[in-house]
């Protein structure tokens, strides 16, 4: 009785033994798989930036701040900041920009391309400069000339003409790019607006006449102003 308590006893112990080490090999397996798997973890790349307003208008001495968000491969989004993106200004004599920050400030007068980057990729706005207290308008086909003038003719319908725009009765305040164009018969000429550059220039349609004015607002008072109205004539 005694020697077969004894090999059960022994039986038991030894299936014990057996069932520890397995365990023991099943979690230093599962240890070594986890660390493998971490080895081959990869953390998403910025696929695009995009910049956020794409488009703004200060004056000179003015501020504004710009952000970026960027989109990574995995398809997520998230703004980014601080030393994670660049920022860099094509015309830093118009208006430049701090990095890190992302914070404009206007310089002179015209456009500059503002330019976001982190990881090789980046995303831009554009800013364009003006002035910062414009109380009159004065808009000719004359460049550089302040004299306002009323009538205007493109002889044919295929012409164009291009016109100029100046702030408060100075011709050093250019502000042809940064103004708002507009033709009351778009039918008779088009006029660009709200481009990079090249604003202000009329293009004929068809026979005829229209109004082109111009406008911008005082970014101190809020008020809009108005330049006079120059009739254009488009002949056959």
């Amino acid at each position: 009785m005694g020697s077969a308590g004894t090999g059960i006893s022994f039986l038991d112990k030894s299936k014990r033994v057996r069932q520890r080490l397995t365990l023991t090999i099943a979690a230093l397996f599962t240890s070594a798989s986890l660390a493998s798997c971490s080895g081959f973890f990869i953390k998403p790349t910025v696929s695009s930036i995009f910049v956020t307003p794409s488009a703004v208008t200060v004056g000179v001495g003015q501020m504004a701040t710009l952000s970026a968000t960027a989109t990574y491969s995995d398809g997520t989004q998230n703004q980014i900041s601080g030393s994670s993106v660049g920022w860099t200004s094509s015309a830093p004599n118009v208006a430049t920009v701090t990095s890190p920050g992302g914070a404009v400030t206007g310089v002179a007068l015209g456009s500059a391309t503002m330019t976001a980057s982190s990881q090789g990729i980046s995303g831009t706005a554009t800013v364009t400069v003006t002035l910062s207290n414009i109380t009159s308008l004065v808009i000719t086909t004359n460049e550089g000339s302040t004299q306002p003038i009323t009538t205007a003719t493109i002889n044919g319908t295929t012409g164009t003409q291009q016109f100029f725009a100046y702030a408060n009765g100075s011709s050093n305040n250019d502000v042809t790019q940064s103004v708002t164009w507009t033709s009351s018969n778009t039918n008779v000429a088009t006029i660009s607006s709200g481009a990079t550059s090249g604003n202000g220039l009329a293009t004929a349609v068809a026979a005829g006449t229209t109004n082109i004015t111009a406008t911008t607002t005082n970014t101190q008072t809020g008020q809009l102003v108005t330049s006079q109205t120059i009739v254009l004539t488009v002949t056959q």
